[in-house]
């Protein structure tokens, strides 16, 4: 291992962390940070090869002394009228900017301490990531908010501690401060490290998705569905409306390979919105996600299913690495075995495929797969009959994904970007205007239909502000202003109460609540209307 020295360069704050956690377990040697400068912004400093200089380095100048510098020897079991000795402990570590300003320079390194340390102090007081950890957020506090949900004025506390020390942090609880400003009603849960203050996790549902949950808790569905950057990844959870579309119920933002995440997940969502214990049927996942005989212990109700499509592609890229020979043949069995109406038939796939494959491919799939079998296959899947829209949901999901957030984000950008897509232009953004009026040309004349048909697309290119009110939704458009009732059914605008037709408002209500786009009731509305006009002339 290198040791410290003058002159040592690191060109990141989280290389310089984990020498220095190798140095000081190797050396049994304790130091705290004494004094610090955070690194906000450089002028016009050209470095092509570093993304974000100040996310990377952190500090242009940072001083590190004994832990034990300033305090007394037997502090802890002084005895009365004993005298004590103050440790005046000359080590120090102090790192500065370097000249070219891309990189954060050892300066000083006095590494001789005037004092011993039993290695029973040294495992008790050690612990490795601290220098990573958020300095402007004591333990204390970390340890006390993580697992919580926070509300407003603690997030705002949590700034106070944060800022003018942590930059990204600040930013991060800026955007949550915004987001308790318009949406009160906000579960977010920050879990740091413990005893680390690390940022580790975080959990977040929105009034909204609170909502849509409440409304479509039957079935669910939760991936990993993108890496933010090289240490943080975006799970979502999503519910199906009733015109068949994903919607986001829960986001987790969490460190790669953090473990219990599923559970985690599971149970924030839960008490998020507490009414949907019960009535949450079944939960799939795809095949990265771990842990998930644990669910049970949060929704008994619950099944938990691994998406079969996405489970199959995961066993054949298997065999091609492992170079399966009759490959062809493998795949067939291996869709049977899937897709086994029975046990009997499962059973028989079974010896096929030991019949036909490799030692190593087959252990890989009696280890892996085989053990999970009930979560997989049709035989035992939750309702038989019918096609698990997984595949497909988490699809149209990661294509809003895709359209709204650049990669290499910062993670309060990115956030940011995730709330953007719980606006009404992102949900009519991917409206398949075609499926919905070829239900209404089915039902109603074609003159009806036409006429709906331009509501629907005016729904899908306008921009409204909605709000839910006690008597409704209110549609703000900037000029004027709508309201559509509780059932979604009547408008105030003068499209419904002259020709008494589903209006756009009334469609961009629905289309947000997930209530069916198609809904012959509107129908049924505007007939009684006409029978009533035939009556009064005749």
């Amino acid at each position: 291992m290198e040791e410290m020295g003058l002159g040592q360069e690191f060109y990141s704050w989280q290389q310089f962390s984990t020498f220095f956690d190798d140095w000081s377990e190797k050396h049994k040697v304790l130091f705290i940070i004494a004094s610090l400068k955070a690194l906000t912004s450089l002028r016009q400093v050209a470095l092509p090869y570093i993304t974000n200089i100040s996310k990377t380095l952190r500090y242009r100048y940072v001083r590190l002394v004994c832990k034990h510098s300033g305090t007394y020897v037997g502090q802890s079991i002084v005895r009365r009228n004993q005298k004590r000795e103050k440790i005046d402990c000359p080590a120090s570590i102090t790192l500065r900017l370097g000249p070219k300003k891309d990189r954060l320079v050892v300066i000083e390194a006095a590494l001789d301490h005037s004092h011993k340390l039993s290695e029973m102090e040294f495992k008790q007081y050690f612990k490795r990531h601290q220098l990573e950890a958020s300095l402007g957020l004591p333990i204390r506090i970390t340890n006390s908010v993580s697992k919580r949900f926070l509300g407003r004025d603690l997030v705002l506390n949590l700034y106070d501690y944060s800022r003018s020390k942590d930059k990204g942090m600040c930013d991060l609880l800026h955007e949550f401060d915004q987001l308790f400003k318009s949406d009160p009603g906000t579960k977010l849960k920050l879990v740091f490290q413990e005893d680390v203050a690390v940022l580790d996790r975080i959990f977040l549902s929105t009034s909204h998705m609170q909502d849509l949950v409440k409304r479509f808790p039957k079935c669910l569905y939760l991936d990993r569905v993108v890496c933010i950057d090289e240490e943080f990844e975006l799970y979502s959870v999503l519910c199906q409306d009733a015109n068949g579309r994903g919607r986001e119920c829960a986001y987790c933002v969490a460190r790669m390979w953090t473990p219990d995440l599923f559970l985690f997940i599971v149970a924030s969502l839960v008490q998020s919105a507490p009414s949907i214990k019960g009535n949450v049927k079944c939960i799939t996942v795809g095949p990265c996600i771990r842990d998930v005989e644990s669910v049970e212990a949060v929704l008994p109700c619950s099944r938990v299913q691994v998406c079969r499509t996405r489970v199959l592609e995961m066993i054949f890229s298997k065999a091609e690495e492992l170079h399966v020979p009759k490959l062809d043949k493998v795949r067939n069995v291996l869709h049977r075995l899937a897709n086994s109406d029975s046990t009997h038939a499962y059973s028989q796939y079974l010896s096929d495929l030991k019949d036909m494959c490799t030692v190593d491919f087959l252990q890989y799939f009696l280890e892996t797969w085989h053990p999970k079998k009930a979560m997989w296959v049709v035989c035992w899947a939750f309702e038989k009959r019918r096609s698990c829209p997984f595949t497909e949901l988490m699809a149209g999901h990661m294509q809003k994904l895709a359209a709204a957030l650049v990669p290499s984000l910062p993670l309060p950008a990115f956030l940011r970007g995730l709330l953007n897509l719980q606006l009404l232009t992102a949900e009519t953004a991917y409206l398949d205007v075609d499926k919905i009026v070829m239900l209404y040309r089915s039902a109603c004349t074609p003159e009806l239909a036409n006429l709906i048909e331009e509501e629907i697309c005016l729904a899908k290119n306008s921009i409204y502000d909605l709000k839910v009110t006690v008597d409704g939704f209110s549609l703000d458009g900037g000029i004027c202003s709508f309201m559509v009732n509780q059932d979604m059914t009547a408008c105030s605008c003068s499209i419904y109460t002259s020709n008494m037709l589903p209006c756009q408002h009334i469609f961009s209500a629905r289309l947000w609540t997930g209530h069916a786009l198609f809904d012959v009731r509107l129908l049924e509305l505007k007939h009684s209307s006409n029978n009533l006009q035939r009556a009064n002339c005749s």
